[in-house]
């Protein structure tokens, strides 16, 4: 048996242009600055996707039932570029959750993002794909 993961990075990522740039404030988490945090060596969403992904582990149990889906995940990436306050916004089970939790934080320190050229606190949620390949449906039942 053969199993694969994939994540879809933010639409917003490549169709919607930035917005006009907005004042700092205090200690407020933003979605979408001038300058979005990177992880190290850059690459943009695509490389934090790929960061969580190569973290990722098939759980055993999420295996056993051939459980696929995906299990979103929120994060916030601080001014100082720790990871910080992850949590599941919509799950999947089988211990897919937990295992992505602990990707995320097993995630190094990233690049902050910027707003108005001082760093600042960006909040992500990122989907994360399970997919078991080489199992058709009658196996699955």
């Amino acid at each position: 048996m053969l199993f694969a993961f994939a994540a879809v990075q933010p639409s917003h990522a490549q169709t919607t242009p930035p917005p006009a740039p907005e004042k700092v404030v205090g200690n407020k988490v933003y979605t979408y600055v001038e300058q979005m945090p990177q992880v190290p060596g850059g690459g943009g969403n695509r490389a934090i996707v790929a960061a969580i992904q190569s973290r990722v582990i098939y759980p055993p149990e999420a295996l056993k039932r051939a459980l696929q889906g995906q299990v979103f995940v929120s994060f916030t990436v601080g001014e100082d570029g720790a990871v910080r306050d992850a949590k599941i916004v919509k799950g999947l089970g089988g211990g897919c959750d937990e295992t992505v939790l602990d990707a995320v934080r097993q995630l190094p320190a990233f690049t902050p993002g910027r707003q108005a050229g001082k760093p600042v606190a960006v909040n992500f949620t990122v989907p994360v794909t399970f997919t078991i390949t080489g199992v058709s449906s009658k196996q699955r039942n």
